[in-house]
């Protein structure tokens, strides 16, 4: 996953880009993730090395964090609730 020698992951991010927002959004302000040397992680670093990570381009994530707003107030926060929903079916399945 960490080629040598690439300043790459072969990870890639499959889903919208207004959908990477919104849950890394939901991560960063539930304060789920700090940095491990007690500094303060800004929203700006913690977008960056997730971009990194998952090999996706937000030019401008705060206006996608402003569609994921505005989506929000139309229909909820449909990858969120479809997260909740692909867990709660995998757990009826059983472990």
């Amino acid at each position: 996953m960490f080629p040598p020698g690439s300043p790459n992951t072969l990870l890639q991010w499959q889903k919208e880009k207004v959908d990477f927002v919104e849950l890394f959004v939901a991560i960063y302000e539930s304060k789920s993730v700090k940095a491990s040397n007690d500094q303060k992680l800004s929203k700006k670093d913690f977008f960056q090395i997730l971009m990194w990570f998952f090999n996706i381009r937000i030019g401008h994530w705060q206006g996608t964090l402003n569609a994921a707003k505005a989506r929000k107030i139309e229909k909820g926060s449909p990858y969120l609730n479809e997260l909740v929903r692909t867990f709660s079916e995998y757990a009826e399945r059983g472990l």
